[in-house]
């Protein structure tokens, strides 16, 4: 079931309550007081993610994170390039 937060404007409280989805929109009983409390959107979202089997948080404003991957790529290198760097290489400690 989920948690929802609500409002008690009798007792100016905000209290999370353990409701089913059918319920969810009806007014609560307040924790503190007894009154019917209303339904409040919450100010903070959290999710979690395994993917890849590694439980990872999710931030809310960039892509979900990848374990093993790299972030970027830096340069791309052709194989003629490598091997005419390894032969100056050689040449130099030689």
């Amino acid at each position: 079931m989920p948690l929802y937060e609500y409002y008690c404007e009798a007792c100016d409280k905000i209290f999370e309550a353990l409701r089913s989805v059918s319920y969810s929109e009806e007014p609560a009983p307040c924790s503190k007081c007894g009154a019917d409390a209303d339904r409040i959107m919450p100010t903070t979202f959290a999710s979690m993610s395994r993917k890849e089997g590694w439980r990872q948080r999710v931030p809310f404003h960039h892509k979900p994170v990848r374990a093993g991957t790299p972030a970027k790529t830096i340069a791309r290198v052709k194989p003629k390039e490598i091997a005419k760097r390894k032969g100056k290489a050689e040449g130099a400690k030689g």
